[in-house]
């Protein structure tokens, strides 16, 4: 019975302690699971602005939106890694303004009433980018009535309404900052005690000679120095040591460059294309559809073409084909098309009728075609170039010289001009349509004529195939696998002979090395690994890349020993400048003329004229303000010292003093035109810095 008892009672206990740990369970499960919610908002944040914590899902979708922005006014189906870096810098800086700005504007209650839009888009007070986008390119000018009928026909444009959109916000953003800076500014005031100050310091000179005893006139290993000494010096001065976060890499490149294997098969291929090249009724086609290089249309003369083709080209007839043969890191085959005389050059004239947008529709182009017709008509029936081109040309370059272009060779001008400028005769006047507009055009004369020849080139190039490419990672593979430390990697490397490059001082957010193509990847990863650490292999373009992290800095104050020998060197500099001036000292006692002071130190007197208060920069010298203020107030004829400068120990008599004459005036607007332009930058630059940004993107780009 007393057993039964005891087992009832340590099941109760039992039944506690199992509910107790079920409950415990339950409570840190929910604490786990509710904070790896919180943990994973902690790892997805892009970035900390004035407190509000921005996540990289609404950092992206902005940086979607503008891209299809981009794409849209673009007409391009994706963008390139440089334009996509354009434009999450542009998000980038749109978050930072919109987190620190509109906290201050909501404050101080600045707005952009509706009226005040309207305004700046169509009113009196047009904003400058509304100018640029719909104004003359010569005037600047806005037509309204253009404007008003593409803000009315928006709905039409999906392109035209995304663009509209944005700059509508661009113009609102630019003038609600210019009103915030506007006040900024109104309290940057120049008072006269601060004018007149500043007068002096520019009009008040001084003459002196001055002897300096140099630091390098102690050699180094005369100084004891301990690990005392250098540990206070550091302490005194941690903040010249502040450093932002940056990295230092050593790193392998292995190129994926072509075997011999492959520059056979190239050779092989195009060899085999050859009796098709032969056979084929339109050699044009055939160049287009099989060769690495579009066909070029243009007419060479002699002079223009490499001495091997130009001897063949010039020699043959039309139809005919020239032997295979290795140009750089191609093997070519040419075929003659057409053989013409035509002029080296032309000299022609134009009256261009531009397209005022972008978006242009087929109403638009209609327009101005017809514009461009009635021009024509004009001059066929003897109007004047000179007065039709100043009035109606939209070519800045040409309109004010009757549309005179000049001589001009072939292949200068866009396609679509340039062809039609050498096939038109001589006095002809025909419209040409581009991409800038429709031009009225015509040939005013022609040089030379002389034999040029059109050739159809079948090129087969040179590249690594997969094996060859593969061989190349392999390589790389078995240096990265092998060796897994930087002594490994290093001694490995110079086993091989590998060359080491380096890339020091790499910041979190950059995005180059020298010879690398786009290698944020490896700047990526050189902030996530540990010193010593090699990479796994990586590819930058036609490169394969094995590098290992050699030195890691972070945000702060510098440790000590990562700056202990530049502590070292101050240090040194600090002992030597008490020596010297115990010298100078010395050697000053009882004297009275510098040149007794300077031979007693050993150092020549040198002579400073005209040196002002505001100057930094003491001729012979260097940059000394210690010694330049001294100069300053120093009584005239009298030894003054000793001065402790960058350079040395210094020790001065002034000669004459000057006076010139100063504008207090000038000087008054001097100052304020400097704080109006420095404001701009640095009143947001203030703003950033007390908000506190934590940047986070190199964590995701």
């Amino acid at each position: 019975m007393a057993t039964l008892e005891r087992i009832r009672n340590r099941a109760g206990v039992l039944v506690s302690v199992v509910i107790g740990l079920a409950l415990f369970a339950f409570i840190l499960g929910d604490f786990i699971t509710s904070g790896g919610a919180f943990f994973n908002r902690t790892h997805m944040e892009i970035a900390e602005i004035a407190g509000s914590s921005i996540s990289y899902e609404e950092y992206q979708a902005r940086v979607s939106d503008n891209e299809n922005l981009q794409k849209l006014l673009s007409q391009q189906s994706s963008l390139n890694e440089q334009q996509m870096f354009q434009i999450r810098e542009q998000v980038w800086q749109d978050l930072l303004r919109a987190n620190i700005l509109q906290p201050e504007y909501k404050r101080l209650g600045l707005t952009i009433h509706e009226d005040e839009l309207f305004d700046m888009v169509q009113g009196r007070n047009i904003h400058p980018f509304i100018s640029q986008q719909f104004g003359d390119p010569q005037t600047g000018e806005v037509d309204k009535a253009f404007l008003t009928n593409f803000l009315q026909n928006l709905d039409r444009d999906p392109r035209a309404k995304a663009y509209w959109l944005f700059i509508e916000n661009e113009i609102q953003k630019d003038r609600l900052f210019n009103k915030y800076l506007t006040l900024v500014r109104k309290g940057l005031g120049v008072t006269s005690l601060q004018t007149q100050r500043a007068v002096n310091d520019r009009t008040s000179k001084v003459n002196f000679d001055y002897a300096v005893a140099s630091y390098q006139s102690i050699p180094d290993s005369l100084v004891k120095v301990t690990n005392s000494d250098i540990k206070a010096y550091y302490k005194s001065h941690q903040n010249d040591y502040k450093q932002t976060a940056s990295r230092d890499i050593e790193y392998v490149v292995f190129p994926i460059l072509p075997s011999g294997s492959d520059v056979n098969d190239a050779e092989e291929w195009i060899k085999k294309a050859l009796p098709d090249f032969i056979a084929a009724s339109d050699p044009v086609q055939y160049v287009t559809l099989n060769s690495d290089t579009k066909f070029d249309s243009k007419y060479y003369k002699a002079s223009e073409l490499p001495e091997n083709v130009r001897a063949w080209a010039f020699s043959s007839s039309i139809g005919s084909v020239m032997d295979v043969y290795r140009d750089g890191d191609s093997f070519k085959t040419s075929r003659l098309v057409d053989v013409k005389m035509m002029p080296d050059s032309v000299k022609a004239r134009h009256i261009l009728i531009g397209l005022r947008s972008q978006f242009a529709e087929e109403q638009e182009k209609a327009k101005a075609k017809a514009k461009a017709d009635s021009i024509m008509n004009v001059l066929k029936r003897g109007g004047s170039w000179e007065e039709l081109a100043a009035k109606h040309s939209d070519d800045p370059g040409s309109k004010d010289k009757g549309g005179d272009l000049g001589w001009f060779p072939s292949g200068m001008m866009i396609p679509e001009f340039d062809e039609a400028s050498f096939s038109s005769n001589k006095g002809e006047i025909k419209i040409v349509e581009t991409q800038f507009g429709f031009h009225v055009l015509q040939v005013v004369d022609k040089g030379k004529k002389e034999k040029k020849v059109q050739i159809a080139t079948l090129e087969r190039k040179i590249v690594p195939s997969s094996y060859t490419t593969s061989q190349v990672y392999n390589n790389a593979a078995a240096f990265a696998g092998n060796n897994r430390d930087y002594e490994k990697f290093a001694a490995a490397a110079d086993q091989n002979k590998y060359t080491r490059r380096v890339a020091n001082n790499l910041l979190q957010n950059d995005r180059s090395i020298a010879g690398l193509e786009q290698p944020r990847e490896l700047i990526r990863w050189a902030f996530r690994a540990k010193k010593g650490d090699v990479s796994d292999v990586m590819q930058f373009g036609d490169n394969y890349v094995v590098a290992s992290l050699t030195a890691v800095r972070e945000e702060g104050i510098a440790p000590l020993k990562q700056v202990a020998a530049d502590v070292k060197v101050r240090v040194i500099r600090e002992k030597k400048a008490e020596l010297l001036m115990d010298k100078v000292k010395k050697a000053m006692s009882g004297k009275t003329d510098i040149y007794d002071v300077a031979q007693a130190i050993g150092a020549n007197v040198e002579k400073a004229e005209n040196v002002a208060f505001s100057s930094l920069n003491l001729p012979y010298a260097g940059i000394e303000p210690a010694v330049i203020g001294v100069a300053s107030v120093s009584a005239e004829g009298k030894l003054a010292g000793p001065v402790r400068g960058n350079n040395g120990v210094f020790v001065l008599t002034v000669t004459s003093s000057v006076k010139e004459e100063g504008d207090a005036n000038a000087e008054k607007f001097r100052i304020a035109n400097m704080y109006q332009s420095r404001s701009y930058y640095e009143v947001f630059e203030a703003l950033k810095n007390n908000a506190g940004v934590v940047d986070k993107r190199y964590n995701f780009y």
